[in-house]
């Protein structure tokens, strides 16, 4: 084997080596946050209700008030709906969490707009005796169910769209 061939495969394992070892570093936790995540979206209030009601299925519900715009879960003890994609152990025997909805109805530069906001409320109790404990959340389940009301709204408008257009279809055939 000549010098630069050696030279290239000796390069090329080393490139495999240390590509390869960052595959298995582990997954660190985000930043921790108190506080509410909020996003604007450009639909009407029915539209982002729906939504936010479809993302919400297999949360248990406690409070679900249009009117106040208002939803609100009951208390979800461990992971049991959202597991974070840092944690490797499922049972998490002493947290505690619930999620309160806000979906407030607006308008921006004349277009009909829907601001929605999430706060996560994390409790640990770290034994029998202890009360309770706030502890920040990571955004993470917040972050997702914003992304999925989006995603809701882009489906439900991408369907009326097609619907619209088979109608349109079907009364020229007539």
């Amino acid at each position: 084997m000549s010098h630069a061939t050696r030279w290239r495969s000796s390069l090329l394992v080393l490139v495999f080596l240390l590509s390869g070892c960052a595959l298995f570093e582990e997954r660190n936790k985000p930043p921790t946050y108190f506080g509410p995540r909020e996003q604007v979206f450009y639909a009407s209030f029915e539209e982002v209700w729906r939504a936010v009601n479809l993302v919400l299925q297999p949360y248990p519900l406690r409070i679900s008030n249009m009117d106040q715009g208002l939803l609100e879960t009951d208390v979800i003890r461990g992971y049991k709906v959202w597991a974070p994609p840092y944690k490797n152990d499922v049972a998490a025997t002493g947290e505690s969490y619930h999620l309160t909805m806000h979906v407030v109805k607006g308008a921006l530069d004349r277009r009909a707009a829907t601001k929605v906001t999430i706060v996560k409320d994390n409790e640990v109790q770290v034994d029998f005796f202890s009360d309770p404990k706030s502890i920040p959340s990571d955004g993470l389940e917040e972050k997702t169910i914003l992304y999925r009301i989006g995603r809701e709204i882009q489906i439900e408008r991408a369907l009326a769209k097609a619907q619209k257009k088979r109608n349109s279809q079907q009364q020229q055939a007539q």
